[in-house]
């Protein structure tokens, strides 16, 4: 064993590094009851190793700085370039209701700074409650000592290292701390990332379901953090994931409406920026991208429409009528073009649904055509009637209709034709966000020809040209 390794299990307080032939540890401690037996430990094991020339550990504050020449002939040390690490303990966090009942302590060893150090913490928790964690009773059904626990534990690794605000979350859930400790502790405050960071944990450990420990938690953080935002595309596709894990059904509609309207040519989910977790982390493609690019669909058909409708009408029947028919539909449509929204195939290619509605308030008609019938034609009317109708299109996707339309058999039976129809021509009856026809079409699971047959229902209608 190196004398690096002999040393970090000796002690969890520990960090070293080498530099040339001399290797030298930086220690930080605050707790005046841990230092005692620090010099010790390091004494015993540098002793034991027979590697020392010099010995030098200044106590005389919380700094621990030990300078050790170590023998040309020690096997398996091996020198390492770059400058040391230093170990810097934290303050203890008390993980239960009460000091008294904590009899396990766990230490986070935190990823190096970029000062070179490393944070050091202790959480004192209670092994009954841990042991409902699959994952932590079976570390400590392996390990001899049972009052203790180390994460991160390879000290003078750069690129080992435990999360300690994600650590600290998950643990303060499974004890089942109140809202107002877990506001004392900061875990309200942590990023996107960060909340990416506790499903990653989460999911690597096989706990029990995440939303049934963590939900109270995320509806809070994102009543807090994410509720008042102004959204970005970058925003809401990585907080589509979170939502959907715990079932938050206003963020999930609030981010897909986001998507559907801002989004660029296709959705994707993307996860943060600095989130370096696993890769399988995602939604269904059935569940969301699917459906999105669905929804786009529908939006930029509900928008040619009724831009267009009034256009064709003219074309198909009305040519014969005047003499300047042609005139009055290339000044509108050129009107539309100089706003950056006409063609609306074109403009889609580099714009967003929403960009190209937001153009449309730009909209000016100022041609006069000469026959009173072609006069008679308010053409900003119909462009805000095409914005309005733009706009109310979709309301996101809803987990309730998604949820009830999931097939439950290959016999489908009246009561699930039932549970998924329209209420008194409402379509949200059941559900936790307001919507219409659109969100509960493109939120279906189910089998299309089911969807169809719904919709021609005595309380339904045909789907709407747009949406198919």
């Amino acid at each position: 064993m190196a004398l690096s390794a002999f040393i970090h299990h000796s002690s969890p307080y520990s960090g070293l590094s080498q530099l040339g032939d001399v290797s030298v540890a930086t220690l930080c401690c605050n707790h005046s009851h841990k230092r005692t037996s620090l010099a010790a430990t390091l004494s015993v094991a540098l002793s034991a190793y027979s590697v020392c020339t010099r010995f030098n550990l200044d106590m005389s504050s919380s700094n621990y700085n030990l300078c050790v020449s170590k023998s040309s002939t020690m096997p398996g040390l091996t020198a390492r370039k770059g400058a040391a690490i230093s170990l810097v303990q934290d303050q203890d966090i008390v993980l239960t209701t009460e000091p008294g009942l904590s009899d396990l302590t766990i230490t986070i060893i935190g990823a190096v700074e970029g000062d070179g150090i490393k944070h050091v913490t202790d959480l004192l928790v209670t092994s009954d409650i841990c042991k409902k964690s699959p994952y932590l009773k079976a570390l400590l059904d392996a390990s001899n000592d049972k009052t203790e626990l180390t994460f991160g534990e390879d000290a003078k690794s750069k690129n080992d290292g435990e999360n300690k605000q994600t650590t600290l979350l998950w643990l303060a859930n499974l004890h089942g701390l109140p809202e107002q400790r877990l506001e004392e502790l900061g875990l309200f405050d942590v990023t996107i990332v960060g909340v990416w960071n506790v499903i990653a944990l989460w999911d690597n450990h096989k706990d029990a379901e995440i939303k049934a420990y963590l939900g109270r938690w995320f509806t809070k953080w994102y009543e807090r953090n994410m509720a008042k935002i102004d959204l970005t595309v970058p925003i809401a596709r990585a907080l589509a994931y979170p939502c959907y894990v715990f079932d938050h059904a206003v963020g999930y509609a609030r981010v897909t409406k986001y998507l559907a309207y801002e989004h660029v040519g296709h959705v994707k989910e993307r996860p943060p920026k600095g989130f370096k977790g696993p890769k399988h982390l995602h939604i269904n493609e059935r569940m969301f991208g699917g459906p999105l690019n669905h929804a786009r669909g529908g939006l930029r058909n509900s928008l040619h429409k009724s831009l267009y409708s009034r256009v064709g009408r003219i074309l198909r029947s009305e040519s014969s009528l005047c003499s300047c028919w042609d005139a009055t539909i290339g000044r509108y449509q050129l009107a539309l073009t100089k706003c950056d929204a006409w063609p609306v195939d074109d403009v889609l290619n580099y714009s967003s649904i929403g960009q190209v509605v937001r153009r449309l308030k730009a909209f000016n008609y100022a041609y006069t055509p000469k026959c009173n019938r072609c006069r008679s034609i308010d053409w900003e009317t119909i462009v805000l009637k095409a914005v309005s109708n733009t706009l109310g299109y979709f309301n996101g996707m809803c987990f309730d209709c998604m949820d009830r339309s999931k097939p439950r058999g290959d016999d489908l039976d009246d009561e699930y034709e039932k549970h998924n129809e329209s209420v008194g021509g409402r379509w949200d009856t059941h559900c936790r966000i307001k919507h219409g026809q659109p969100t509960w079409y493109i939120s279906w699971l189910g089998r299309p020809d089911m969807r169809e047959k719904i919709l021609r229902g005595p309380d339904g209608y045909h789907a709407r040209e747009e949406d198919e």
